[in-house]
Protein backbone atom coordinates (compact mmCIF):
# COMPACT_ATOMS: atom_id res chain seq x y z
CA UNK A 1 0.00 0.00 0.00
CA UNK A 2 1.21 3.44 -0.82
CA UNK A 3 -1.35 5.28 0.85
CA UNK A 4 0.21 5.08 3.76
CA UNK A 5 3.69 6.92 3.21
CA UNK A 6 1.52 9.25 2.17
CA UNK A 7 -0.47 9.94 5.12
CA UNK A 8 2.11 9.70 6.80
CA UNK A 9 4.13 12.47 4.39
CA UNK A 10 0.93 14.41 5.27
CA UNK A 11 0.94 14.17 8.67
CA UNK A 12 4.17 15.55 9.64
CA UNK A 13 3.83 18.54 7.34
CA UNK A 14 1.19 19.23 8.96
CA UNK A 15 2.54 18.37 12.61
CA UNK A 16 6.17 20.80 11.30
CA UNK A 17 3.44 23.79 10.36
CA UNK A 18 1.86 24.07 13.20
CA UNK A 19 5.39 23.82 15.23
CA UNK A 20 6.96 26.27 13.01
CA UNK A 21 3.28 28.69 13.34
CA UNK A 22 3.30 28.44 17.39
CA UNK A 23 6.93 29.22 17.52
CA UNK A 24 6.14 32.22 15.15
CA UNK A 25 3.75 33.54 17.60
CA UNK A 26 5.53 33.02 20.34
CA UNK A 27 8.68 35.03 19.21
CA UNK A 28 5.82 38.00 17.90
CA UNK A 29 4.32 38.16 21.17
CA UNK A 30 7.66 38.07 23.48
CA UNK A 31 8.31 41.36 25.55
CA UNK A 32 11.52 42.74 25.12
CA UNK A 33 12.87 43.45 28.88
CA UNK A 34 13.46 46.68 29.76
CA UNK A 35 17.62 46.27 29.25
CA UNK A 36 16.50 44.89 26.20
CA UNK A 37 14.20 47.49 24.71
CA UNK A 38 16.77 50.25 25.65
CA UNK A 39 19.18 48.05 23.50
CA UNK A 40 17.09 48.16 20.71
CA UNK A 41 16.60 51.65 21.10
CA UNK A 42 20.20 52.43 21.11
CA UNK A 43 20.92 50.69 17.70
CA UNK A 44 18.17 52.14 15.54
CA UNK A 45 19.04 55.55 16.84
CA UNK A 46 22.68 54.83 16.28
CA UNK A 47 21.07 53.38 12.42
CA UNK A 48 19.43 56.53 12.19
CA UNK A 49 22.33 59.60 13.24
CA UNK A 50 24.15 57.30 10.69
CA UNK A 51 24.28 59.23 7.00
CA UNK A 52 26.88 56.74 5.56
CA UNK A 53 23.83 54.14 4.39
CA UNK A 54 20.31 54.38 5.21
CA UNK A 55 19.71 51.80 7.92
CA UNK A 56 15.75 53.85 8.87
CA UNK A 57 14.21 50.18 7.22
CA UNK A 58 16.39 47.62 9.46
CA UNK A 59 13.57 45.93 12.08
CA UNK A 60 15.96 45.68 15.61
CA UNK A 61 14.84 43.41 18.34
CA UNK A 62 17.41 42.67 21.50
CA UNK A 63 16.75 39.13 23.79
CA UNK A 64 19.21 38.88 26.43
CA UNK A 65 21.70 41.05 24.45
CA UNK A 66 21.34 39.32 21.57
CA UNK A 67 20.72 42.25 18.83
CA UNK A 68 18.83 40.83 15.89
CA UNK A 69 18.30 42.76 12.56
CA UNK A 70 16.02 42.11 9.43
CA UNK A 71 15.57 44.03 6.64
CA UNK A 72 16.37 44.22 2.95
CA UNK A 73 19.70 46.46 2.45
CA UNK A 74 20.83 48.06 -0.56
CA UNK A 75 23.91 46.23 -0.77
CA UNK A 76 26.88 44.08 1.23
CA UNK A 77 28.46 47.16 2.66
CA UNK A 78 25.26 48.45 4.16
CA UNK A 79 25.04 45.01 5.61
CA UNK A 80 28.59 44.88 6.79
CA UNK A 81 28.29 48.40 8.44
CA UNK A 82 25.27 47.79 9.87
CA UNK A 83 26.45 44.80 11.77
CA UNK A 84 29.87 47.22 12.90
CA UNK A 85 27.19 49.99 13.99
CA UNK A 86 25.55 47.27 16.11
CA UNK A 87 28.57 46.04 17.86
CA UNK A 88 29.04 49.80 19.14
CA UNK A 89 25.83 50.06 21.02
CA UNK A 90 27.09 49.30 25.10
CA UNK A 91 25.14 45.99 26.07
CA UNK A 92 25.38 44.17 22.91
CA UNK A 93 26.06 40.83 23.48
CA UNK A 94 25.73 39.22 19.80
CA UNK A 95 24.14 40.46 16.80
CA UNK A 96 22.17 38.13 15.01
CA UNK A 97 22.17 39.26 11.28
CA UNK A 98 19.22 38.33 8.82
CA UNK A 99 19.80 41.34 6.70
CA UNK A 100 19.37 40.28 3.13
CA UNK A 101 20.77 42.24 0.31
CA UNK A 102 18.51 43.69 -2.45
CA UNK A 103 18.54 41.88 -5.69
Amino acid sequence: MRVVPRVIGAMLLVTFSLVMGCQMISEMTHRESDKDAAISKAVKETFLKDKAVDLTDVNVRTTDGSVELRATVPSLEAREHALKLAWKVAGVQAVVNHLEVKK
